[in-house]
């Protein structure tokens, strides 16, 4: 079926703010445990909230004090680590938008900071709605984010989509974004651009893709 509702993850997936993340990571390690840890064990985080890893990372630390920590050195820190667009995003987004598609974002990542980046890099004319870790109760890999995503969307249209799921699709870079699409009943897209994944692993969590991508433009073979 031809796919109208195109829901983005955000971090890894249209923004390369991978190396932000891990910096912010690794200050925080470094801080509170006077340590960092290798790259690898946080890209495979990558997707979660704050409140979910840093327990795991850092067991009995005060979880609002770190967050308030790491988003400091990320806020302090982002012109250095140089955020951008991954190759090709900006041009697919334009050819979405110009075949009538409607586009939506995804994310575990605050609104404040998703607004922001948004607008440093110029794509908010582009993205149609938005979901935040601030407009949903559970977060992905549960459906909720997916589902608040394409209720938002079809409600911008005068009539109703009867296939909406199907007519939907869900592209992401880490597990969380498989599980939420999976989860919701609609098309997911693995992206091979952004950083190491263990497919083997996600398929032993049952994390399966419907689609994998290895550059953005692959995505209008899909659609």
């Amino acid at each position: 079926m031809v796919k109208k509702y195109i829901i983005w993850d955000f971090d890894g997936t249209l923004a390369n703010t991978n190396e932000i993340i891990i910096a912010s990571w690794q200050a925080t390690l470094m801080h509170y445990l006077g340590h960092e840890l290798p790259a690898r064990d946080i890209e495979a985080t990558f997707g979660e909230t704050l409140v979910y890893t840093i327990p795991n990372f850092l067991p009995g630390i005060d979880v609002d004090e770190v967050i308030d920590f790491y988003r400091e050195f990320q806020d302090s820190h982002h012109e250095v680590y140089n955020v951008r667009l991954f190759e090709g995003i900006r041009e697919l987004l334009v050819e979405l938008k110009s075949r009538g598609c409607l586009i939506g974002i995804g994310t575990s990542r605050t609104a404040y900071s998703l607004q922001n980046y948004m607008q440093e890099l110029g794509i908010e004319h582009l993205v149609d709605v938005t979901v935040s870790m601030n407009d949903v109760t559970n977060h992905k890999p549960h459906p909720e984010t997916a589902e608040v995503v394409l209720s938002k969307l079809t409600a911008l249209e005068n009539s109703a989509c009867d296939n909406a799921k199907e007519a939907a699709i869900f592209i992401g870079d880490t597990k969380f974004d498989i599980g939420c699409a999976n989860a919701a009943g609609i098309d997911s897209v693995l992206v091979g651009w952004s950083h190491y994944v263990d497919k083997d692993a996600l398929a032993a969590e049952g994390y399966v893709p419907t689609y994998e991508i290895d550059k953005p433009s692959d995505l209008l073979k899909l659609i």
